[in-house]
């Protein structure tokens, strides 16, 4: 259920930045804009996992919840220091195990329409001030941290393989993504 793991980070996230760690199951719910219930599950399936006690309606992180939350926070401020807030809170979710690879080496990134026929990398940087483009392009999978791979390439548009489908971006698309090259594909073999 990815709602709940989405939530289970930002109750985490939510704790970690609140003074003492706690927070009451009302004021989580207030925060996540989610039903209680839904807050009282996720919870419940943190606290199975050691990382929060929940005790009277509070809810309080363990010293696992500490760790957990302590990465998920700088995840977060990672994404929000070059994406804003709004858009750290969309992005934050996605299954990044590279991001902090991939913006340690953004100091030396190129525009996917530099990336060569059959090239592997991963997203780095996305310069699109649409917010409906922008949200297009997350969704077809070209979040920071995503693998991808450059299929064809033509002056005027690049056939790119992300998260096993084939994506058809515009010149001027490729211009506004930025990657690094991969060391290794998703699956971990080296490229």
């Amino acid at each position: 259920m990815e709602w709940l793991k989405v939530l289970r980070e930002d109750i985490l996230r939510f704790l970690r930045e609140k003074e003492g760690n706690k927070s009451s199951l009302e004021e989580i719910a207030i925060e996540s804009k989610v039903a209680k219930e839904d807050v009282i599950e996720a919870v419940r399936s943190l606290e199975k996992d050691n990382f929060v006690s929940f005790e009277k309606q509070e809810v309080y992180l363990t010293e696992d919840g500490k760790k957990e939350a302590e990465d998920i926070y700088e995840k977060h401020n990672l994404v929000e220091s070059v994406y804003g807030h709004q858009i750290a809170h969309a992005l934050e979710h996605y299954a990044m195990k590279d991001m902090k690879k991939a913006f340690e080496s953004a100091s030396s990134p190129k525009k996917l329409k530099d990336f060569k026929e059959q090239q592997i990398g991963f997203v780095v940087r996305l310069s699109i001030d649409n917010p409906m483009v922008l949200s297009r392009i997350i969704g077809l999978g070209f979040a920071p941290g995503s693998y991808f791979k450059i299929v064809k390439k033509r002056d005027d548009f690049l056939v790119v393989e992300s998260h096993g489908r084939l994506v058809v971006l515009g010149g001027e698309i490729g211009d506004n993504i930025e990657g690094v090259e991969a060391l290794e594909d998703a699956s971990g073999r080296t490229a």
